[in-house]
């Protein structure tokens, strides 16, 4: 059995909210999960994600694969990092300490607010009218 570690679609239509989970990689993208280890919503400002580190460390020493999206999703936690730093022999606390410096060194830039494509060719239509 090969394990995927991938997001769990829930919320309604048009709220989408995702959960982190383990699951056998021939299940189906909503069904039922081995383990949940965490949340992404991705609505939010920034993107809320809380994420059970151990958890994703145990199944990534096991042998799960992450999806492409959650690779992106631990990537920028730090949690590949610390991975990587462990499967090299560092020490679980001095991994922690050099992820996190690395992440408080790092400076995010505010993320703008998506347009739709309806949204903005009105934009373009008022800006061309105007002038």
């Amino acid at each position: 059995m090969s394990v995927k570690i991938r997001l769990k679609r829930m919320g309604g239509t048009n709220r989408p909210f995702y959960r982190l989970v383990a699951i056998d990689s021939r299940k189906q993208r909503d069904g039922r999960a081995i383990q949940e280890l965490g949340h992404y919503d991705p609505l939010q400002t920034p993107a809320m994600t809380r994420i059970d580190e151990p958890r994703i460390l145990n199944w990534l020493e096991r042998g799960a694969e992450p999806s492409d999206t959650v690779r992106q999703i631990l990537q920028q936690n730090g949690v590949l990092e610390k991975w990587k730093l462990l499967q090299e022999g560092v020490t679980a606390e001095a991994a922690t300490q050099r992820v996190g410096n690395r992440l408080a060194a790092r400076v995010d830039k505010p993320r703008r607010p998506r347009m739709s494509k309806k949204a903005k060719t009105k934009a373009q239509r008022a800006a061309t009218s105007e002038s």
